[in-house]
């Protein structure tokens, strides 16, 4: 991936290509995944080698916040001027890093009270990562100028 920023705003660059890549696969992956818990939540576990519950009602509740969580990366994408968009990715990445280390946080200590099987930590360990890396991204000024 290439690390070439946008045109910069009084010497402040705006996101790097790699940055809203990162934004579009993140959300394109959460929004897809909520839709196939909404619609087809046994396809979903079953596919991650997860156990099925019978009764799936929440399992597709759960998808309705994972598909909205994807949308909140797509939000930035509305805006064409590049530190518009800069200003909404960063409020995209902070928000749903919160999320998902809260996620990650609750799946780490469900697998270890045993309420929920250890297959459970690839979702966890995924959200922490990506939330980490966005953090990372925030911190190094990558997502741009957000002033």
């Amino acid at each position: 991936m290439t690390t070439a920023h946008l045109p910069a705003r009084d010497g402040v660059p705006a996101p790097t290509r790699a940055v809203l890549l990162l934004a579009a696969l993140a959300g394109a992956s959460d929004a897809s995944t909520g839709v196939v818990l909404m619609l087809a939540p046994r396809l979903a576990l079953s596919a991650l080698g997860l156990p099925v519950p019978a009764d799936t009602i929440f399992l597709r509740w759960i998808g309705v916040f994972v598909f909205v969580v994807g949308l909140a990366y797509a939000y930035p994408f509305l805006w064409r001027e590049p530190h518009a968009r800069a200003a909404r990715l960063c409020a995209a990445f902070e928000l749903t890093a919160v999320a998902r280390l809260a996620v990650a946080g609750f799946v780490a200590v469900a697998v270890g009270a045993g309420a929920l099987e250890f297959g459970w930590l690839g979702v966890g360990a995924f959200d922490a990562a990506l939330a980490l890396a966005q953090i990372a991204l925030l911190a190094r000024g990558a997502v741009g100028d957000v002033d």
